[in-house]
């Protein structure tokens, strides 16, 4: 299940890059965790790209390295809401 006000799996989300620049998404998965909220997206274009995205300030960014392997292991391990 979605967080509320978040876009449903398979939805297309456009997302702005700092560079200003526009691509487009498929979102995987939402799903919150440890009151932080983040959503599992692919490129539209290429489904090979895929982005783990947290919610921050009425804005996304993205979660690399340390968060991105913790994330990732509590969603294989279905510990997300």
């Amino acid at each position: 299940m979605s967080p509320p006000g978040a876009p449903e799996p398979s939805e297309e989300v456009t997302l702005i890059g700092e560079d200003g620049r526009e691509r487009t998404f498929r979102l995987h998965d939402a799903f919150d965790l440890e009151g932080a909220t983040y959503y599992l997206v692919e490129g539209a274009d290429n489904p090979s790209e895929v982005l783990l995205l947290r919610e921050v300030d009425g804005g996304l960014e993205t979660v690399e390295d340390d968060e991105f392997q913790r994330v990732m292991s509590a969603l294989d391990q279905d510990l997300v809401d």
